[in-house]
Formats: structure tokens, C-alpha cells, sequence
């Protein structure tokens, strides 16, 4: 579905008239044989510029017109060349105004189809998560850059499998539709192999081994993190492939979960020494726990003094709330942070543990 052009406000549509009003009063106020109603061809151009619209363009212009006509009545020894002059200058400006009117109309229709084309391909690659898993609550949360049909390679999923809850985020390098087909093979392995594979270090060089098969492109890697949540015990599993470390929130503090160094991302595997995912590490999950798995454009969001965005600072000390609290309330310091200046697009995915049954002891 397209987007709907904005409308223009009213002061945007009254700047013309404004403008004219003034020139208007400026012929009063000098002697007769002294005219500006040639700067009236300003007002049709002023009025394509800021309404976008053909009939606001056109009905600027004959108002010009008309009060260029009265300021020739008014100024009785004004030649009539200078008016034939004005009310051409009028009439040539309202024609290519009109015209650069159509044809960015055009180009924002053109622009809008595409966005909605490539959101919606980007929507049905990143399917909604479950907000209850087996072991887990979650939420998500994605806010686009701020960029003209851009569109990101961010991806996320939470899957409840026979070894436990599963979950990915990751980010796929550069922007656009290759990188939303990587995006999408990616997730295609992982809904796969994480339900068919125990060892989740097997799930991430699955997940490579699919784009080292890809057709070759520039430098195409995606960094991720993998996490399986223990259904018998208060332990999660991770595997990091250069993506930054989820965070841990526990009784008012944030921590880095489990402060491995990561291993290599996905597609550039060979780099490591033997080539292989990064081993996976245990960490402390607990009933009531939160993780935030993101991407770097959260904590790489500038605001206007340059400073990055502190995201475990902004955590800290928070009083516990839902998992779609949290993701809001992100997304709402982010703004304040930020502003409109996002330089990439941001995903979140939170995760809250739900209480669990230990299994029952051996009898003696």
C-alpha cells in the first residue's frame, strides 16, 4: 500500500498570499512610477515549493495576476511592455512550477511503492515472535534509519525447540535488498537447524556454511548472537558471532552475559584458527532474569554532541517491568537521545525467564 503524501499546514499554503500582501503594500508606499510587481512570479514558485500541490500553484499564480494587473491601473505612467513583462514572468514561472510539481509528485509515488514494496518484504522475512515460549517471555522492537527507502538486514527469532528455547539477533552488513536476502537465508537455516541440531555452535556454522554458498558478494557477512535457554536448569547457552553481547538485568543491575571474546560472524568463519564458530559459554539465567539481545545501531545512536547512545547506563536501576515496557521504553530514550538522526536501523529483542520445574531427583 502506498504512503499517502503529507498535506501542507496552512501557514505553508498562506506563505504566497503573505508574499504578495507584501509587495502589494511596498506599490503603495513608493511613488506610482515605481513598481515590484515583476517579484510577483516569486509567488507561484513559493507556493509549488512548499504545497506540492498543482492547484495551489495555479491559483497563486492568478492571484498574482490579478494584483499585477491592479498595480498597473494604479500606476498610471507605468509602459504597457512592463506589464505584458510581469504578467509573462508569471506565466512562465507557473508553467515550470507546475511541471517540477508533476514530476516530483511522480518520483514520490515511485519512492513510496518502492518503500512499501520493500517493508513489506522485509515484514515477511522478520515474522512476529511469540510473546510466551516455553521458558521464556519475549518482546521485539525494530525502528527503521531514518533514509529514503532504506531498508536494514537486521533480523531476530525465538523458536521453542526439543533442547529448549532458541533465539537469534543479528545484522546483516550494508542495507537494501541483498541485504534482506541474506537476512532472510539466515533465519531460513536457523528455523531449521535449531530445531534439528543439539549443539548450538552446529546451528551457527550451519548458518554459514549457507553464505559461503551464496553467490559472492562484497565482504557479505552477518554478526549474530545465538542463545538456548536450559529447560531443567537456570543456564543459558551463547554463541557469538561478533555482535555485541547481550545484557543481562538482575535486581537493578546490568551486566555483560557471559564476557566471552566473540568468535568470528557468519560467512567470514575462515578467518578463525581452526575455521570454526566461536565454542559456546554457559551463564546464569534465573527466574525473572532479563536479556536484551540488539544491534549496534542502538548503542551507536549519536546525539547532538556526538555521544553515544548508554545503553547499560539507561538500564540501570530500573524497576522491573514487562518485556513490551522495556523495548518502549528503549525506543522512548533512544528518541530522546537521538532524535531523528538514527544512522541505522535498531532491533531489540528482550527476554524475560519464566519460572521452571527442576527435574525430579533419582530415588535412592
Amino acid at each position: 500500500m502506498a504512503v499517502a503524501p503529507r498535506r501542507p499546514s496552512w501557514p505553508q499554503r498562506l506563505v504566497p498570499y503573505v508574499f504578495i500582501a507584501v509587495i502589494m503594500l511596498v506599490d503603495t508606499v513608493t511613488p506610482r512610477d515605481v513598481t515590484f510587481s515583476s517579484t510577483l512570479s516569486v509567488a507561484p514558485a513559493l507556493a509549488a515549493l512548499l504545497t506540492r500541490s498543482l492547484w495551489q500553484t495555479i491559483t497563486a499564480a492568478l492571484v498574482a495576476a490579478l494584483v499585477s494587473g491592479a498595480s498597473y491601473i494604479y500606476a498610471h505612467d507605468l509602459a504597457g511592455d512592463v506589464e505584458v513583462a510581469s504578467l509573462g514572468a508569471i506565466l512562465a514561472v507557473t508553467v515550470v512550477s507546475c511541471v517540477s510539481v508533476g514530476l516530483v509528485g511522480r518520483q514520490s509515488r515511485m519512492l513510496a511503492n518502492v518503500r512499501s514494496v520493500a517493508e513489506a518484504a522485509q515484514h515477511v522475512v522478520l515474522r512476529d515472535v511469540p510473546p510466551e515460549l516455553d521458558q521464556v517471555r519475549t518482546a521485539v522492537a525494530y525502528r527503521a534509519a531514518a533514509a529514503e527507502a532504506r531498508i536494514g538486514g537486521d533480523l531476530y527469532e525465538a523458536l521453542s525447540t526439543r533442547f529448549g528455547d532458541r533465539l537469534l539477533i543479528g545484522d546483516v552488513r550494508g542495507k537494501g535488498l541483498p541485504a534482506v536476502e541474506a537476512a532472510a537465508d539466515v533465519l531460513g537455516v536457523f528455523r531449521e537447524a535449531a530445531h534439528t541440531e543439539p549443539d548450538l555452535s552446529r546451528v551457527a556454522d550451519r548458518m554459514h556454511a549457507m553464505l559461503a554458498r551464496r553467490p559472492v558478494r562484497d565482504e557479505e557477512f552477518v554478526t549474530a548472537v545465538l542463545l538456548s535457554v536450559d529447560p531443567t536448569r537456570p543456564t543459558v547457552q551463547v554463541v557469538n558471532c561478533g555482535h555485541p553481547p547481550p545484557l543481562l538485568m538482575r535486581d537493578g543491575r546490568v551486566d555483560v552475559l557471559a564476557p566471552v571474546p566473540p568468535g568470528p560472524p557468519l560467512g567470514l568463519f575462515d578467518l578463525a584458527d581452526p575455521p570454526a564458530a566461536a565454542a559456546p559459554a554457559w551463564a546464569g539465567f534465573a527466574p525473572g532474569d532479563t536479556l536484551l539481545l540488539y544491534t549496534d545501531g542502538t548503542t551507536e545512536a549519536r546525539d547532538n554532541a556526538g555521544e553515544f547512545f548508554d545503553l547499560a547506563g539507561f538500564l540501570t536501576g530500573r524497576p522491573p517491568t514487562s518485556p513490551a515496557d522495556l523495548t518502549a521504553q528503549i525506543l522512548t530514550g533512544l528518541a530522546t537521545h537521538a532524535g531523528n538522526r538514527l544512522d541505522d536501523d535498531v532491533a531489540l529483542l528482550v527476554v524475560r525467564r519464566k519460572p521452571y520445574v527442576p527435574p525430579p531427583t533419582a530415588a535412592s
